[in-house]
């Protein structure tokens, strides 16, 4: 990954702080309501050398901790770093003049989402689990335990008394280690002549049946 010139870091978190302005109530810099207005309306500024115009741009939470004094010195002790913000962001290139719209999203089971804005649609970009592999009946059967020990079950749990709650639990828990030991024994899993179909025994005639899709194996059946 090719690293950022300065210049076009500050530039970029400048893009990012006046496009945040943009959505505060009382901001100052009420004619840049949008965010490619407001980094339009700092480029100017730079190009015309003018800390008042930039001021202006700030939200009034930055102003009531910076005064115009203060933020034109530090404007003037940085000429260096403006001048290669302004250079920075007249090279922008098109594709990345349009504002990128993020977000990230905590769910109760502890998966953190993070997610863009591509063509109008919401895409998630990181925090999806990886895609369970059942290219064997085995893998199936682990990929479902697995999913099942993963799952969120607050909202069941709630509704379950504490002892009937633990009994389901310990008998799972039960089922699940049978499965899991029945597994490791070679040839426990029993496939149909042509293949096609699968079934798991694993303890006082319970068993799972499975069959063969073209996206993998499913379970068919479990007893």
């Amino acid at each position: 990954m090719i690293a950022p010139s300065p210049g076009l870091r500050a530039a970029l978190a400048i893009g990012l702080a006046i496009g945040l302005v943009a959505t505060l109530p009382g901001c100052a810099g009420r004619g840049h309501r949008s965010p490619e207005a407001l980094r339009e309306a700092y480029a100017a500024a730079l190009e015309r050398d003018d800390p008042d115009a930039a001021y202006a741009l700030l939200a009034p939470e930055v102003q009531a901790r910076m005064s115009r004094e203060q933020f034109t010195a530090r404007w003037r002790d940085q000429a260096a770093d403006r001048e290669a913000a302004a250079a920075d962001l007249a090279a922008l290139p098109a594709d990345l003049r349009a504002p990128l719209a993020r977000g990230t999203t905590i769910h109760s089971n502890g998966a953190v989402l993070q997610w863009t804005v591509a063509g109008g649609d919401y895409l998630v970009v990181s925090g999806l689990p990886a895609l369970a592999d059942r290219a064997t009946p085995a893998e199936a059967i682990r990929a479902f335990i697995a999913a099942v020990r993963g799952a969120d079950l607050a909202a069941l749990e709630a509704v379950l008394a504490d002892e009937l709650r633990a009994r389901i639990a310990d008998e799972w828990e039960a089922r699940v280690s049978a499965i899991e030991a029945r597994l490791e024994e070679p040839g426990a899993i029993e496939l149909s002549p042509d293949s096609r179909q699968a079934r798991l025994r694993y303890d006082k005639g319970r068993s799972i049946a499975l069959e063969q899709h073209p996206d993998g194996w499913k379970i068919t059946s479990f007893q």
